[in-house]
């Protein structure tokens, strides 16, 4: 590793009449490239000066004179330097949110509808895909099927279908249940994580469910199988 000096402008640094330095670490390989792309670069107006960084030592080391920075000053510095070399384009004025593309649909289920009936997730999953795209190009559904408030996300390719989504599906009674649709506030996490110990019971839940749905249907062949010996001995 070696180092770069950057002159930021007093300017970006809030402090009238001082240029501040920061002293940034690249890889040996990056730091031609460093210098070729900052050096004379513009930000917000001003000019950076940026020097392949050189170390000397003035005088005789000692420790004790060597000024501590406070933690807040550390974690300053590293968000400066975090913004400084963030390559991603800044978000245009006008321009819409990831989240205004999202639709959130509640109270579509209990999550105990589904501890029976598994495949119930693939069909709603599906009937929610289906009337969606009535409202436009509809990217992914995700149903949240432990979460208490019967949750499902719909991601459009553009916020205008979303907000047609909203208009269709607000209020509407889905399976005997009135449902709320609204756009997502891009902050809300709806996935629930269960415990060990709510999976194992869920999955012993489950197999019960399956040895007396296999009983059941054992039973109904075997009248079946009685019924037509029945008819065939008379």
């Amino acid at each position: 590793m070696t180092a770069i000096h950057l002159c930021i402008p007093d300017a970006l640094k809030g402090t009238p009449g001082m240029l501040q330095f920061a002293e940034l670490q690249f890889g040996v390989e990056s730091v031609d490239l460093a210098l070729k792309i900052l050096d004379g670069s513009q930000i917000r107006g001003k000019t950076l000066s940026v020097q392949r960084a050189k170390f000397q030592m003035k005088g005789e080391y000692d420790p004790a004179l060597k000024p501590k920075r406070k933690k807040k000053d550390k974690e300053r510095q590293k968000k400066m330097q975090e913004k400084l070399f963030d390559w991603r384009p800044e978000r245009m004025r006008g321009e819409p949110l990831k989240c205004e593309r999202v639709v959130i649909i509640k109270n579509l289920f209990a999550p105990e509808d589904f501890d029976n009936e598994v495949q119930l997730l693939l069909e709603y999953q599906q009937d929610i895909r289906s009337e969606c795209l009535k409202c436009g190009d509809v990217r992914k559904v995700i149903i949240y099927d432990r979460h208490p408030e019967g949750v499902a996300q719909v991601t459009f390719r553009e916020p205008a279908e979303a907000q047609a989504c909203v208009q269709l599906l607000n209020g509407r009674w889905f399976s005997q249940r009135k449902i709320s649709a609204e756009i997502w506030d891009g902050k809300t996490k709806y996935k629930i994580t269960e415990t060990d110990a709510e999976i194992e019971a869920r999955i012993e839940k489950w197999d019960k469910y399956l040895e007396e749905d296999e009983e059941k249907e054992k039973k109904k062949q075997e009248t079946t199988s009685s019924s037509e010996k029945q008819k065939m001995s008379q």
